[in-house]
């Protein structure tokens, strides 16, 4: 079984001055971005840096939602990824994270390139969002440790949903423009 992660610095660097804009869905953001690590972790065996990378990943895959409310976001989270990677010396990482951001709402399986770290990530916002319905083999046991590890923040869902219904609702045409098939 695959030890569960509970502390990550780049995340915490990632998130820590956004807290305030994210206000009362910050603690139910960062349990969900630890519990896509953690899944992503499970899915994908070790290689170098791929924890830093899944947390990376999280940390901005959903962030500009959270901030602005549209949910046309995947461009901008990729944008702040790229931004960060370059910063933090690992420009070489860009093209893998943005595919990961712009794939974790895929409905099928991603089979392109970088797919084990794609589609692990895509699983892993699959499970979370459909509240483990969905576990895609990973064990009953490790899902519970994790989600007991990282519960689920009764103000994310509270901030989350009513700003998902909002925009869909004033956006008919194409109110869910970041899901893929």
């Amino acid at each position: 079984m695959v030890e569960i992660v509970t502390e990550s610095g780049l995340m915490d660097d990632i998130l820590g001055p956004y807290q305030k804009d994210l206000g009362i869905g910050y603690n139910g953001y960062r349990n969900h971005c630890f519990r896509m690590l953690n899944i992503g972790r499970f899915l994908v065996p070790d290689e170098p840096h791929r924890a830093d990378r899944f947390a990376i990943m999280a940390a901005f895959h959903d962030l500009p939602f959270f901030l602005t409310g549209s949910l046309d976001y995947l461009g901008k989270a990729s944008d702040l990824a790229k931004d960060y990677l370059e910063a933090m010396g690992r420009p070489e990482w860009e093209p893998e994270m943005r595919l990961m951001i712009h794939n974790h709402h895929k409905v099928r399986p991603y089979t392109g390139e970088y797919a084990p770290m794609v589609d692990a990530m895509r699983k892993a916002d699959w499970i979370d969002v459909s509240f483990t319905k969905i576990r895609f083999g990973i064990p009953r046991r490790f899902i519970a440790e994790m989600r007991a590890t990282f519960p689920l923040n009764e103000a994310y869902k509270g901030v989350a949903i009513p700003m998902i219904t909002k925009y869909a609702l004033s956006h008919i045409s194409r109110p869910l423009p970041m899901m893929r098939w």
